[in-house]
């Protein structure tokens, strides 16, 4: 292997993801072209880091919403991965992002989140769901309670992880 080969793809989803650089992506799919849509997503939905965060975790991490909107255009792309530790899915991720460091660009992913398909009444191992973190986001709250009202009346297609007939509000 040549020294300008680099770094391998699923270090260049890694590195895509904690920088906001779409276009490692776009390299990364352009080298897959002869993959069924089925193979990319498997390569794409098993990407995690040292910590075992998935990509859209890693995106919701550092606020990198360009390279998450391009993984939501993969088809049979994961959207509900949980972390090891937590059992996080990246809809938590998003919401700490909010909370700690950019609430406008954090409501901004979790908008886009919750409109690709990620599932805001998944609970972590610490029994909370994603709008259970939220901090004096108002705005950020409607829209995790709109989402799950959504999938809870089955608006939209749901894939059933048995919390369908959860009232539709918990407050705790």
């Amino acid at each position: 292997m040549a020294d300008d080969e680099g770094a391998s793809p699923r270090e260049l989803v890694v590195e895509a993801c904690r920088r906001d650089q779409a276009h490692l992506i776009e390299q990364v799919l352009h080298d897959m072209e002869d993959k069924s849509n089925e193979e990319v997503a498997q390569f794409f939905n098993s990407v995690t880091d040292t910590m075992g965060n998935h990509a859209l975790h890693i995106c919701a991490s550092y606020g990198s919403y360009d390279v998450m909107d391009a993984l939501f255009d993969i088809q049979y792309f994961e959207c509900d991965p949980l972390t090891r530790l937590d059992q996080d899915t990246p809809l938590h991720t998003a919401v700490r992002y909010a909370n700690e460091k950019d609430a406008e660009l954090g409501g901004d992913m979790i908008q886009m989140m919750c409109e690709a398909g990620c599932d805001p009444r998944v609970r972590n191992k610490h029994g909370q769901k994603p709008v259970d973190l939220v901090y004096n986001k108002p705005d950020i709250k409607q829209t995790l309670q709109q989402a799950e009202y959504i999938l809870a009346e089955g608006i939209q297609n749901d894939e059933g992880n048995g919390s369908v007939h959860d009232s539709a509000s918990d407050s705790e």
